[in-house]
């Protein structure tokens, strides 16, 4: 609703992935964008690495996709993504709404 704060993340796992160097000058279009890294320390790390013991997915990128939306459990949270069964896995009971790229 109005007023309400929204916040753009992305887990740096995923833009490892994806070839996203914020340095790079074919980066510059989406970097425009108030995107926050979300880093893999310590604490989410711990979480990503019970995600995939747990067996819920295999990928660094999607286990630190659910740790961080598992973080964030209290907001509301949207992710996008190409692979929208894996992310639902990972983010586990969060209050997650995933929307296919």
């Amino acid at each position: 609703g109005r007023g309400q704060t929204v916040e753009t993340v992305v887990p740096t796992a995923v833009r490892v992935e994806a070839g996203w160097d914020r340095t790079s000058p074919t980066a510059a279009a989406i970097n425009r964008f108030r995107i926050r890294d979300v880093t893999l320390d310590a604490d989410i790390a711990n979480e990503a690495a019970r995600i995939i013991s747990a067996r819920i997915v295999s990928s660094v990128a999607d286990a630190h996709i659910g740790a961080t939306a598992r973080r964030a459990a209290a907001d509301d949270v949207t992710i996008l993504t190409s692979d929208p069964t894996d992310v639902a896995l990972a983010s586990g009971a969060a209050n997650v709404r995933v929307i296919q790229l």
